[in-house]
């Protein structure tokens, strides 16, 4: 039987599962649901997630090698059955995706994917969630439990909770599927700094940018801001200028910054979908029809080779 009172939480992330407690925490405004966590990892993992004042840790303390993270479906499929939560939140990484289906199909539930905004209502929990590749938002009203929700970076705060009570820490077996993909080889990235989602200023480049070698200008405008640099898709996944932690968009990161500028950017919604809680947004594009302008708060029509000198000179003589 399902329990009304039970919330699980699962991510791969340990900091997005900071982001799906501060969710979890918006629908259990009454404070009656116990909160309870995934962690796939080691007790630094345990630990940080209940810095985040979560009621109950289950703890997949390793995943055999040769096995991928997504895997552990199975043990959370047991884990729901005992568990019987109400709502199933799922991190919308793309291993979280992975997860999320999976989980679907064997629940024979329908997942709201990324669930941007939620609350009940006397009718029940609706969600607001993107569709067309975040090209339109579609409010929903789950007709049964429990209710399983992806969630991407950027949505909920991450809340640190000074002094917060020791949770009860669960450690669960991991069971083997039977049927899976099989790891052949795993190479490791470059480590990469950069973090979008609390970037409070983040200049971001498009495919106006011509050359690689240009980016140098776009580095010295964001150390005179102290903001983190972006990029649209093509530049990250496409040219390989830029790594996949910078791209902003749908499948990518959703800032919330003070400030965007987008340089050269053309403003598809594949990717203001992703700076759509970016508080202000100015956009530098030589086309004066492009699509970036329509979200703009400040917009200018110009050759960005010839606005990004200026514009660096301008904030250094401030």
């Amino acid at each position: 039987m399902i329990n009304p009172q039970r919330i699980l939480v699962v991510s791969e992330d340990v900091n997005l599962i900071g982001e799906l407690i501060g969710a979890a925490r918006r629908l259990n405004s009454e404070g009656r649901s116990v909160i309870a966590a995934v962690v796939a990892g080691d007790q630094s993992a345990v630990r940080r997630v209940a810095s985040f004042g979560v009621d109950q840790i289950y703890q997949i303390s390793q995943v055999p090698e040769g096995h991928l993270v997504e895997d552990i479906f199975l043990t959370l499929l047991e884990l729901i059955h005992q568990y019987e939560p109400a709502v199933i939140l799922i991190g919308a990484t793309t291993t979280g995706r992975l997860i999320c289906g999976r989980l679907a199909a064997r629940l024979d539930l329908s997942a709201i994917t990324d669930v941007r905004a939620f609350d009940w209502h006397k009718d029940g929990l609706k969600a607001r969630h993107m569709i067309f590749a975040g090209g339109a938002e579609r409010l929903e009203r789950p007709l049964r439990m429990p209710v399983l929700m992806s969630i991407a970076r950027g949505q909920h705060e991450v809340e640190v909770v000074p002094n917060a009570t020791s949770p009860e820490v669960v450690t669960l077996p991991f069971i083997t599927p039977q049927k899976r993909v099989v790891l052949l080889e795993r190479k490791d990235l470059p480590p990469v700094s950069v973090n979008l989602v609390d970037a409070k200023r983040v200049v971001c480049l498009g495919r106006g940018i011509a050359r690689q070698e240009d980016l140098a200008l776009v580095e010295n405008l964001a150390k005179e801001l102290g903001a983190e640099i972006a990029c649209t898709r093509p530049l990250s996944e496409g040219l390989g200028w830029l790594p996949r932690e910078r791209y902003i968009g749908i499948s990518g990161a959703h800032i919330r910054s003070d400030l965007y500028i987008g340089l050269g950017v053309s403003g598809q919604v594949q990717h203001t979908v992703g700076i759509t809680d970016a508080k202000v947004i100015v956009a530098v594009n030589r086309d004066p029809d492009a699509p970036i302008f329509k979200q703009a708060d400040y917009g200018i029509a110009a050759d960005l080779y010839q606005v990004l000198p200026a514009l660096i000179q301008a904030i250094q003589t401030v």
